[in-house]
């Protein structure tokens, strides 16, 4: 049996065992070294065992995802004559997006309250940590986790509001901003003062830094999409097989880049000195084209009641 789970060259696949049994355990064998490859940035070897996965099921989505997402990183790797290979994480586009999507990005340029100052001063932007061409974040959580990059700013407050499809908002809390500048994280609690998502839909978000309270014109404001997914059993028992560095993997070559992020953020802050996790959280971030905030710490910042 072991024989028949070893890998093999792209152009070829391993048959499909005629007991069922036998059959599901190969596709999550081939899926979980596949997993591992990635992480270990080995490529090729990932490759072949995603399209074993795939031979073993045929159109399973995950399977065809991670296949997609790899040819993706090879032929970035080929373009860009990258030998470190640095891609671990790609936002696929083919699991199906909601129907309503809102662009993120800073709207307009530098900001002036009524006394003239400056209130982000130099080049830095405000910015939300989603992929830059896909603003649509997917999420298995019920209360996901929000990330932004905040420069060196002299306003005393932001403001995160999520509204529904319908654009009732359903949450709303005005914060303090950090002392310095950094990613900061704002986690919806699990309480009555926000909403569990639901499984289906989508929100909007959007995230202000508020220049002036009494001219919201002023305001920097970043915004986009998230809809919540309900993971399938088998995506589901992996992540239960494994640790939490590796389920950001999975959760990303799956269509979670919001799972992904925060898992790697939370990791960030418990191991600070793991040079693995700060590779991972790195890649995850270059992934998205947000290279230019790969060094940037985490701040602490808020927490949302």
């Amino acid at each position: 049996m072991l024989g028949s789970l070893l890998p093999v060259s792209s152009d070829k696949v391993a048959a499909v065992p005629s007991d069922l049994a036998q059959y599901h355990s190969n596709y999550n064998q081939y899926m979980q070294w596949g997993y591992n490859a990635t992480r270990q940035r080995n490529y090729s070897a990932a490759l072949n065992y995603f399209k074993q996965a795939l031979q073993a099921r045929p159109g399973d989505r995950y399977a065809t995802t991670a296949v997609n997402n790899i040819q993706i990183y090879v032929s970035r790797d080929r373009r860009n004559g990258n030998k470190r290979q640095t891609y671990v994480t790609y936002i696929p586009t083919n699991l199906g997006k909601p129907a309503r999507q809102v662009q993120g990005g800073t709207r307009g340029g530098q900001r002036l309250s009524e006394t003239g100052a400056v209130c982000i001063p130099g080049k830095k932007r405000l910015m939300a940590l989603t992929p830059t061409f896909d603003p649509m974040q997917r999420t298995t959580a019920a209360n996901p986790s929000f990330l932004f990059y905040v420069p060196q700013t002299s306003a005393p407050v932001m403001e995160l509001v999520l509204s529904d499809d319908q654009d009732n908002i359903v949450y709303q809390k005005t914060l303090q901003t950090p002392t310095k500048a950094g990613i900061v994280s704002l986690n919806l609690p699990e309480n009555s003062n926000a909403p569990s998502l639901k499984v289906g839909q989508t929100y909007r978000w959007d995230f202000s830094i508020i220049c002036d309270r009494s001219d919201r014109q002023l305001d920097y404001t970043v915004s986009g999409s998230i809809a919540r997914i309900a993971p399938d059993a088998e995506l589901t028992t992996q992540l239960e097989k494994v640790k939490p560095e590796e389920q950001a993997a999975i959760y990303a070559l799956s269509g979670f880049w919001e799972d992904s992020l925060a898992i790697l953020s939370e990791l960030r802050k418990s191991s600070p000195n793991n040079l693995t996790i700060k590779n991972d959280w790195e890649d995850l971030l270059r992934s998205g084209g947000l290279e230019e905030i790969t060094q940037e710490p985490l701040v602490p910042c808020c927490t949302i009641q």
